[in-house]
């Protein structure tokens, strides 16, 4: 083996098209504009996924090609994703599907109990504070998310085609990440053990095993979707975005069997602009959001972007000592050499699109995961 290659995969909902776009370009043959190292296929044998990237990184862990995994995304409606919890009433349901109407143009149903993941509290949600449980009750009822990701589940395995006993098979590594709701603790789910790659010890933020259930509670957005309980770890999860939406580290842990002198080659998927400080400044940060829309968007992108700045120091760090081991040529190594590629957009995507699912706008999204793939390898590995 002459490398290996991680594929990292953030979360977005939606935007998780992107990621489509991203993946067709890796994997296509006979790349131009790169050097003869690239232009085959760049197939990762190490996947990190978090919420949508944990949707798609089981595909990808499972064997759908980056065709079929396009062709999915261009089928899918919002409805095949999520639907208006059962425990919602008349008024409360009106007002929803007139909010989410304007957002995504689509009528949501309402989820069924018996196919629904949104627990049912006791309490209501008044309309007003003068109101009586009664009217509460029957105008408002009792949910406490504003989604319920019942049909997800059935599309996991209908359109995605999960099986969990083919993933525990799969010659890839998957990682997905969830948080704790209770203590906020991230914690990582993986098709295999994962061992610490300078003890050899197992690491205990990581529990072998993904399921369907699983994947869910990577991609429980809090207020938008229901958190999901784990029966084996006895605890409630919510999206793995809240406190790791590129979990790096855990990648390098993964190619633990494969020897320090192999380089590592780790693709990460972003759904927020990115440029490396020093780069020119692009023009969407010469300005200010300009709606609530726009600060919504950009509020929520930097934040999922802070803790990839701290990690992708720390890696670069740890590449440095790696490049220092072998120009002074003192073996045995102690640090991989890594090199990051980042697949970003160029702008801003709307934060709405990340409850967004619709087919045409997903055409788009993969387009433009396509192009960013494109340029990050013809900047990374230029031809020479």
């Amino acid at each position: 083996m002459d490398r290996i290659r991680a594929l990292v995969l953030s979360g977005g909902g939606g935007r998780g098209a992107f990621h489509a776009g991203v993946y067709k370009y890796l994997m296509e043959s006979g790349k131009l504009g790169v050097d003869s190292t690239h232009t085959a296929a760049w197939d990762p044998q190490v996947l990190v996924g978090t919420s949508i990237g944990a949707v798609n990184g089981a595909a990808i862990a499972q064997g759908m090609s980056a065709d079929e995994l396009v062709r999915v995304w261009e089928s899918l409606e919002e409805t095949d994703i999520q639907g208006l919890p059962p425990g919602m009433r008349g008024l409360a349901r009106w007002f929803a599907r007139k909010a989410f109407g304007a957002i995504m143009d689509a009528n949501l149903p309402q989820v069924q109990p018996q196919d629904a993941t949104s627990p049912i509290p006791k309490e209501f949600w008044p309309p007003l504070p003068i109101t009586s449980k009664w009217w509460g009750e029957r105008l408002v009822g009792h949910w406490i998310n504003l989604l319920d990701t019942g049909p997800l589940r059935k599309t996991l395995h209908t359109r995605f085609k999960f099986d969990s006993k083919e993933l525990s098979k799969s010659g890839k590594t998957l990682l997905i990440a969830a948080t704790n709701v209770q203590t906020g603790e991230r914690i990582m789910f993986s098709n295999r053990a994962i061992q610490r790659r300078d003890t050899g010890e197992a690491r205990q933020d990581v529990v072998t095993s993904i399921t369907a259930d699983r994947i869910l509670a990577s991609c429980s957005i809090p207020l938008v979707y229901p958190w999901t309980f784990d029966p084996e770890t006895n605890a409630y999860y919510w999206d793995g975005a809240l406190v790791a939406n590129t979990p790096i580290g855990v990648a390098l842990d993964a190619m633990r069997d494969v020897p320090i002198d192999v380089p590592a080659e780790i693709v990460v998927v972003l759904m927020t602009p990115w440029w490396e400080s020093g780069d020119p400044v692009p023009h969407i940060a010469r300005k200010l959001p300009e709606s609530f829309g726009d600060a919504i968007t950009w509020t929520l992108d930097w934040m999922l972007l802070a803790s990839f700045r701290e990690r992708l120091r720390l890696i670069k760090t740890f590449n440095d000592m790696a490049l220092r081991e072998r120009a002074e040529g003192k073996g045995p190594y102690k640090y991989r050499e890594v090199k990051v590629i980042i697949a970003a957009p160029t702008d801003f995507l709307p934060a709405e699109r990340i409850i967004d699912y619709d087919g045409d706008v997903s055409k788009d999204l993969i387009q433009q995961g396509y192009a960013a793939a494109k340029r990050a390898f013809e900047t990374a590995f230029k031809e020479a």
